[in-house]
This record gives C-alpha cells, sequence and structure tokens, in this order.
C-alpha cells in the first residue's frame, strides 16, 4: 500500500500513527513524502518498508538518516528519487485526476535516475522545456494538525507545506490533532481550518501525537530525543533497542509519552494553558 507521510523537516509528523504501523507489524509498505526525517527513518529501521518516493530524508543538524541511508545503500528499500517540485506536480496530477503533472526542466538527472515518474515533455514553452511526472496518489495519507473539530474539521497553526496537496492526493486520509475541540471554537477561526471535513475520513485525538518532532504553537522539536535517535538509529542492533524501549514497550502510545516524559513536555508546551474560543493561547 501506498502511504503518504505529512510533515515537514522536523515539524508535523503523524509520529503516533507511525508508531503504531511499527507496533503492528505492518509490512511492503511504499510511502510517499517530501522533505522528512524522523518518520520515515523509522519505519524503514523497522523493517515496514520496501519503496520510498521522496525528496530527502534527513534528521537535519542531528547528522543523516542512518536506517534510510542503509536500506538505500544495500538495496534493500527501492528508492524513486524526486525533487519538491517533482513531488508537488506529481500530487496535483493525482488531484485533478490527469494522466500527468508539467514541471519546469531544470537540467537535473531526475528523468536519468526516475525514469519512471519524470519524462521529457515533447511541447516547449518558448526557451522553457518542461517534464511531465506521473501521479502519485496514496491509498491512504496521515498527517498531523493541531486542534479538530468530531466531524474532521482540522487545523493547522503552522506552514501546511505539502500536506494539504498531499490529502487531497489521497483516496483517504488519517488525521491525528493534539486535542478536539467544538465545532464553535473550529467556525471561531476558519482560517486555520487547512482540512476540511471532506478530505478527513478519520481524526483521532493524540496529545504530542508529533513528537519528537513539533507541532505549531503546541511545542517544540524534542532535541534531546532527536539526538537520541539519531545515535541508535546509527546500527541495526542499537535501533532495535531503541524500538523495544519507546515503540514496543508495554501500553502502546501512552506508554511512549511516559517513557519521553509526558510530564516535563506538558509543561513545557502550551497543552495546559486556557485556551479562548478561536483555540488560540
Amino acid at each position: 500500500m501506498l502511504i503518504g507521510i505529512g510533515g515537514w523537516t522536523l515539524h508535523g509528523h503523524p509520529m503516533a500513527l507511525v508508531r503504531e504501523l511499527v507496533r503492528q507489524g505492518r509490512r511492503n509498505l511504499r510511502l510517499a513524502h517530501g522533505a522528512s526525517s524522523i518518520a520515515p527513518d523509522l519505519l524503514i529501521g523497522a523493517g515496514c518498508v520496501q519503496e520510498v518516493h521522496c525528496v530527502f530524508i534527513s534528521v537535519e543538524h542531528f547528522g543523516l538518516a542512518p536506517a534510510f541511508r542503509r536500506a538505500a545503500e544495500s538495496g534493500a528499500i527501492k528508492v524513486y528519487e524526486m525533487d519538491g517540485p517533482g513531488f508537488a506536480g506529481a500530487l496535483r496530477a493525482a488531484a485533478c485526476d490527469l494522466p500527468f503533472g508539467l514541471i519546469p526542466d531544470m537540467r537535473c538527472d531526475l528523468p536519468r535516475v526516475n525514469p519512471e515518474r519524470h519524462r521529457p515533455y515533447p511541447v516547449r514553452t518558448g526557451e522553457r522545456s518542461l517534464l511531465a511526472v506521473a501521479p502519485l496518489s496514496p491509498e491512504i495519507s496521515v498527517i498531523h494538525g493541531q486542534p479538530a473539530d468530531e466531524y474532521g474539521n482540522v487545523q493547522l497553526y503552522g506552514p501546511p507545506a505539502l500536506d494539504v496537496l498531499l490529502a487531497t492526493a489521497s483516496k483517504r486520509v488519517i488525521a491525528t490533532v493534539d486535542r478536539i475541540v467544538s465545532v464553535e471554537q473550529i467556525c471561531a477561526a476558519p482560517h486555520w481550518t487547512k482540512f476540511p471535513a471532506a478530505l478527513v475520513d478519520v481524526v483521532v485525538a493524540a496529545p504530542f501525537g508529533a513528537h519528537p518532532t513539533a507541532s505549531a504553537q503546541n511545542y517544540s522539536i524534542d532535541a534531546d530525543h532527536f539526538s537520541l535517535y539519531a545515535r541508535a538509529a546509527r546500527s541495526a542492533e542499537t535501533l532495535e533497542t531503541y524500538l523495544r524501549n519507546y515503540v514496543l514497550a508495554d501500553n502502546g502510545e501512552a506508554g511512549y509519552l511516559e517513557r519521553v516524559g509526558v510530564q516535563s513536555l506538558l509543561r513545557a508546551s502550551y497543552l495546559n494553558t486556557k485556551w479562548d474560543e478561536a483555540g488560540m493561547r
């Protein structure tokens, strides 16, 4: 199954759902995501993935994505390299039910390294050549937002990156949010609603569901945990220990939050403050 993973770099990854995929022992997944970090790396390291369609995977200033690098270098997974315009164009083509999308040809190597998704387009626009990109339509995409109502109107307080396009291109969407609020609170600030209920099939209340990535206006990245993960993922053996300690241990997601210190996280976040009717601090 092709799974779309929301978020961007160290922000807004649907980590609660990612960890649950590992707990359920899912295998042979195909991932589609933009500029990502720990979410795909964790799934790859846990043996859940057979191929990725991605812009890049890196844990940024914490280092490279070790599990992804091992799997890519060994050929354990198939990597379909893409760039940002190509990924966006592929999603836009799927959202519009088109046979291909068009992006500028920047004279890069993508048609050579990923000919399945990038082909020269025979029509030029003046002096500009184009590439045709194949549509990319995940069967399910998982995203993380801040609040939502019970109908699935999901709000994002930070930059949406490619998440809205990802959701529009997907057949089904599962959203985790830091909290469920009333319809009245959502309607009081409609400009924050980036995923209307028509796009969302399931909404899940998951406080700290993006941890250790950030959730805009709620909590920042957990630098200590990112550092811990980057060290643990350097080898398959130490990553297995990480999975046993933080993902596969007792009590599922609640157990994970306890082990990473949920009480200190709550004190450092905005989740334990009083919210006004607009859902803002």
